[in-house]
């Protein structure tokens, strides 16, 4: 009797076992489910790592994707529900297939060939960019990573896991290269989420950009008194157009007319004040164009032929400059202006304004006996 107890113990021990294990396996797929809500719940992404599965294994299952992840479920309850609701309608007829929802509880092959393993399979997307300038060339990453998305030949990044990611779009053009950091949603029934590149946009955010267009402004102002003071003489514009040194090159028949009345004319370029909101960037037909406006003061004095002392004949002007990025010579030309009279308190109405100043600029000078500028 002693011996026949002794042998059954072997046998219980292991209908122990298989009762168990026959108890875990069938409560398996609903563990997976609590893991995946507990993760969620708690924000604890790395906890979700071991039990997600993704349509396309080129998706990284990494840190960063695990916390978009778990971000966009926090952020956006109702779709979090709706997927609760699916899982558990799955778990209640024991289907573990995919399903037409974002997440799926699927099987996923034997433990020890055995018994059946479960886990989480999520569809992925991808993120398309696109610009509104064909010269463009994008590339994007996922925010605090070094490497870029892959990009397929179809010019979609990813695939991504859904999420809500921070983004860095880097735009590289003719102007320059810009970045733009945007939160993206990867997520919805489409596996395609595009994203509108606005180069015009970043242009004109540009402080590189902004600055290159108001130093125009401001070599074309020095330049002008040069022109003045020497005879008209078009070859002393160093930033216009063709346009704009065929037009201004009759400036000079009237010089000729009256500089026998002159015998001398002196002239400074004090700074400008620029209207800021006045500043407008733009790619157009593709060519960059820019406008702004800008209060410009000038010192100027003339000695009439014959007549003792000087004349003050300075002057200030709103005026409105129209410019275009020339490729070849990778600066911005003045192509075209129109000013009006100002008395000088123009500026006081503009609310985001900078100031161009021109201390200790250099006086041009133009004198009727050596027909020629000089500075002094």
């Amino acid at each position: 009797m002693k011996k026949i107890w002794l042998l059954a113990i072997p046998a219980v021990v292991v209908l122990t076992i298989i009762t168990v294990v026959l108890i875990q396996q069938n409560n398996r797929p609903k563990q997976v489910v609590e893991a995946f809500e507990q993760a969620v719940d708690q924000k604890k992404p790395e906890q979700l790592k071991d039990i997600l599965l993704v349509d396309n294994k080129k998706a990284e299952i990494d840190e960063s994707s695990l916390k978009a992840f778990v971000t966009y479920l926090n952020a956006n309850y109702n779709s979090y529900q709706v997927i609760k609701d699916s899982l558990e309608e799955q778990l209640e007829k024991q289907e573990y297939n995919m399903t037409n929802q974002q997440i799926s509880l699927v099987e996923d092959g034997k433990r020890f060939g055995v018994f059946t393993d479960y886990k989480l399979k999520v569809k992925t997307g991808y993120i398309k960019v696109t610009g509104l300038s064909e010269e463009d060339q994008v590339t994007l990453s996922v925010d605090k990573t070094k490497d870029s998305l892959m990009k397929s030949e179809e010019e979609l990044y990813g695939p991504l896991l859904p999420g809500t990611y921070d983004v860095r779009l880097t735009v590289k053009n003719t102007l320059g290269t810009f970045l733009e950091k945007r939160k993206v949603e990867v997520w919805g029934g489409s596996k395609q989420v595009s994203l509108l590149v606005d180069d015009s946009d970043l242009a004109q955010k540009d402080k590189g950009v902004q600055q290159n267009v108001l130093a125009a402004l401001d070599v074309f102002n020095n330049d002008l008194i040069v022109f003045q003071t020497n005879n008209y003489e078009t070859k002393h514009f160093t930033n216009v157009t063709d346009e704009v040194r065929e037009v201004t090159a009759f400036a000079k028949y009237d010089f000729e007319f009256y500089k026998e009345y002159v015998d001398e004319i002196q002239m400074q370029y004090l700074g400008a004040v620029v209207n800021l909101d006045d500043l407008d960037i733009n790619h157009f037909n593709d060519e960059w164009v820019a406008e702004v406006t800008a209060l410009v003061s000038y010192k100027n004095k003339m000695k009439v032929r014959d007549m003792k002392g000087f004349e003050d004949i300075s002057y200030k002007t709103v005026r409105t400059y129209k410019m275009k990025y020339d490729e070849k010579s990778k600066k911005w030309l003045i192509a075209d202006l129109e000013g009006i009279k100002a008395d000088g308190s123009e500026s006081d109405d503009w609310e985001n304004k900078t100031e161009l100043k021109n201390e200790d600029s250099p006086v041009m000078k133009w004198t009727r006996k050596k027909d020629k500028s000089n500075m002094f």
